[in-house]
Order: structure tokens, then sequence, then C-alpha cells
């Protein structure tokens, strides 16, 4: 090959050179510069004629005196692999170019013989502008940080709401509220063990089956879907009473909720309820008017009671003691008569009838103050006070036979209790002899684990207690009334047991503390 095609393949390869965007540099051995390509006029840094024979570093770093440029730890480093005949690659930010720089250092082989300065001719440095590949490698990492930061948001996220998912889940499966969820069809898709126990279903039992609130009678189920599952569909939430009724038939009352839930486009997706058993509440509350309307007829009762008792004692005083006081008036008038017409033995005579007149009015105020309160009761206590009764319910009644059975100690009856016990066995008593025709009776009164128990029993003719009910006005059953509400007023429990022909029991109990001495 002569020499002109060699200048003429340099000539291509120069102006070549001069069109890459790199900077490219030939150096010689000692590192200074041979040729360069125009991209030095491009990047401003010098021309191309005027750096020939002057160090690399110089030109791109003119006056640089920092100990810590890169380039001159970059130059040392491929200084001594070019030695070893080794490339050198590096990538930099150029604080000078203010650029992001890759430099390649690359070995040179022998060239030909015939071209020129083929002996100083030792390395090629190309060096690249890769500021827009950084600043697009920054931009890319930004991405891929904040696609990070989304991404572990993300599962931050998730993980908080698969742990809330598990804590609801947790509350649902635990809490003693019913608990279910259907799909817009209303076909049951969950229901929580609570809700499984109230309608008697076992815990694996199949409820794919089941619509939403169908455990219910007819008309329950034609309210909740003609009324309360399209007001939910209209405000997202209804809340009522309803009724259900478990797989055995036992109906029970129940406070009621029902979600509607729409997906992201507004339609209905399904629905959830939440149940609680007022049962318990609702009876407590029929109780309570129960006995509201128990109370009222009561106070009815009561001013009744105390209507005939008032009546009773005003015909004992008006004909026991009350015809005794006139017949002593008009004797004592006589008497004064006498006296003043001067017949003193007639007056005398006439005092001396007054005796027997004065002692039977006495025998009939204590009778009176008897009924109305026993003074045995104050003196001497409960057990001498029935015992005295009883002798004195023989004594009036010949055909009659008390059988006494007092297993307790006179400190084991509560004071309190004493006057209520007296007049339970004395209306008892009262009524065995006006209607039950007995000839014999039993009476108890025993104190067991802190209860004091009477019981009366007779063996009577007997009745249906069913068929006694108190009429407002009138005083039948009055008697057996006034017993169980004393006891019921006491804290105590009154329970009469009785049929046609077989005679009555009534037993009453009290609980009590420990007795003292």
């Amino acid at each position: 090959m002569d020499v002109q095609t060699i200048e003429k393949a340099k000539q291509q390869w120069q102006a070549a050179a001069d069109m890459m965007p790199q900077l490219i540099c030939l150096l010689d051995a000692s590192g200074q510069i041979i040729h360069v390509n125009r991209t030095i006029e491009r990047w401003w840094l010098a021309n191309v004629a005027g750096v020939r024979g002057r160090r690399l570093h110089d030109v791109l770093h003119p006056d640089c005196d920092d100990p810590q440029c890169y380039f001159k730890s970059l130059w040392l480093d491929a200084a001594t692999r070019l030695a070893a005949g080794e490339r050198t690659e590096r990538e930099a930010y150029d604080p000078v170019l203010k650029r992001h720089v890759s430099v390649l250092v690359q070995p040179l082989v022998r060239p030909l013989r015939d071209f020129k300065e083929t002996d100083d001719l030792h390395a090629v440095v190309m060096v690249g502008d890769i500021s827009d590949i950084k600043q697009a490698e920054a931009g890319y990492q930004r991405i891929h940080e904040e696609l990070e930061c989304i991404v572990c948001l993300e599962r931050e996220r998730r993980k908080f709401s698969e742990s809330m998912q598990a804590r609801l889940l947790a509350i649902l499966e635990k809490t003693t509220d019913y608990v279910a969820m259907a799909d817009a069809k209303g076909d049951m898709l969950y229901l929580n063990p609570a809700g499984r126990t109230l309608l008697g279903l076992g815990p694996l039992a199949d409820i794919s089956h089941l619509k939403l609130c169908e455990h219910g009678t007819q008309e329950v189920k034609d309210r909740i879907w003609d009324e309360a599952i399209p007001c939910a569909i209209r405000s997202g939430l209804w809340t009522g009473e309803s009724r259900l009724r478990d797989t055995a038939g036992r109906e029970f009352h129940a406070s009621q909720v029902i979600i509607a839930h729409r997906d992201e486009a507004g339609q209905i997706q399904n629905f959830s309820t939440i149940l609680r058993d007022t049962s318990e509440q609702v009876q407590t509350a029929q109780a309570l008017r129960e006995s509201r309307d128990e109370l009222r007829r009561l106070s009815g009762l009561l001013a009744t009671i105390q209507e005939d008792e008032r009546r009773r004692i005003a015909l004992d005083l008006h004909d026991g003691l009350g015809q005794s006081l006139s017949l002593i008036k008009l004797s004592i008038e006589n008497a004064a008569s006498l006296l003043t017409a001067g017949e003193a033995s007639e007056a005398s005579a006439s005092l001396q009838q007054l005796i027997p007149r004065v002692r039977e009015a006495l025998v009939e105020v204590r009778r009176v103050s008897t009924e109305l309160r026993p003074s045995i009761l104050d003196d001497l206590g409960i057990l001498p006070t029935l015992s005295w009764f009883f002798r004195e319910l023989e004594a009036a009644c010949s055909h009659l036979v008390v059988e006494k059975a007092f297993n307790v100690a006179e400190h084991e009856v509560p004071v309190p209790l004493q006057i209520t016990l007296y007049r339970i066995v004395q209306e008892a008593s009262n009524n065995i002899v006006k209607h039950a025709g007995a000839d014999r009776v039993r009476v108890s009164l025993d104190r067991i684990d802190q209860m004091l128990h009477l019981l009366i029993e007779d063996n009577g003719c007997g009745f249906d207690p069913a068929s006694i009910p108190w009429v407002e006005g009138e005083a039948k059953g009055l008697g057996l009334l006034s017993m169980k509400e004393r006891a019921s007023f006491s804290g105590g429990t009154y329970r009469i047991v009785s049929a046609p022909g077989q005679g009555t029991r009534i037993e009453v109990s009290w609980p009590c503390g420990p007795a003292t001495g």
C-alpha cells in the first residue's frame, strides 16, 4: 500500500473522528496529546491545533490544583493499566465541564510501519458527555424510588388493611350479636357463630341456601323485603325491631340494623345485618308493664281492704262497744235522776247493774284491740302468739284440730316479719273456718338454709284458685290476695295449691340472714 493511499485513509478516518460527539484524543507514551478531534472546539475548550503536545488534564482542567481531582487519579490508574496492556473505563461528574462524562483509556497495538508518528502513538482516550443519560437515569431512579415508596406504602396499607380485616373478623366471630352478610339478591354469604347459635345452626352448617332474614314469620319477612330493604337501598341504613325463629321454631325478639353496600359504580353490591336478641328486654318490659298494672290493681285492692277493715271495725264498735256504752249512758242518767229525786237506794241498785255492762265493754275493747294488733306479740313474741291464737281458734271451733310444728326458735324469726306472718296465719285460718269445712289443720314453721318457711294445709273441700279472680269493687278473693301481697311486700314468695275435694296448701317463704341469739 503506497503512502497516498494511507494518507487518504487517514484523512477519511480523521473526518469521521471529527464527526463523533465524543472527545477523542491520541496520546503518546508520556501522556501528551498527539491529536484530538474537533469535539474539543465544540466543547469550547481549545482549538485542535493548540492542544498538540499538551496533557489532556491540563486541557480539560486548566489551572487545576485540586489534589482530589478525579481525573488525576483516573490517569494514574490508567497509566498503570496501560503498561499492562489493559483498558480503563470510568464515569464521573466533571465539576469543571459541569457535565457527566464517561472516560475510556484504550491501549493501541503497534500500527503499520508506514503510519506517521507510529513511535509516539501509545493510547487513545475517549471522553463522552453522558449528562443526558445520567439525567434520564436520575429520572428513572426517582421514578423507581417513588414507585418503591408507593409499593412500600401500598404494602403497608395492605398489611394494615389485612390486619384490620383480621381484627374485624375476630370481633365478628366473638361478638354476641347476630351478624350476617348477603349478596345483592339476599343469598347468605356469611353468618357469625353468635348468629348460628341464635338460629340453632351448627358451626359447619351450610348457609348458602339461606336468604337474608328469612328466619321469621311471613309477616316479618314481608316487612323486611317490602319496607326495610328498600329503605336501606335508599338511605344506606335501616333500623327497627324484628322477630326471628330458630330451627326449633322458638321465636325471639331482636333489634335489627340492615346496611346496603354499593360498589364504585353506585350499584348495590351486598347487604349486611346486625341483630341483637332483645327477648329478655322485651320480657322485662312486659313484666314491668304487668307489674305496673298489678301495682294499680293492688292499690285498688289495698283501698278496698282498708275500707273493709274500717267497715268491720266500725261495725264492731257500733254493734258491740257502741251499744254497751249507750246502755251504760242510759243507766248513769237513770241513776242521776234517782239521786236527784232522793231515791238513793234505787240509784245504788242501778249503778250496781252497770258493773257487768262495763266489764263487757272492756272485754269488747280488748277483743277489738287484739284483732288490730295482739299485745302478746310485742310482749312475748311470735311463737307464743301463734300458740295463743290456735288455742283461741280451737276453743271457738270445737270441731277443728290444729297440728302445730314450730321448728324454729324465737330469735330465728326476724322481728319485721312477725306481724306479717301472724296476719297471713290469721287470714288463712279465717278462710278455713269460713269456706273450707275442714276438721284438721296443720301449721309448720321451719328455717332451712337462711330461708323461713311457713306451711298451712287443711283437709277441707278445696277449690280451683284460678276460678276466683279478684274483681275491683268485690270482696271475693280478697283474703287470698291479701296473703299474697303481704308475702310479696315483705320480700317473700307465696304459693297456693288446691283442687276441689283435695284440701288447700299455702306455702310462704322468706329469705333471712343468719339468726342472732
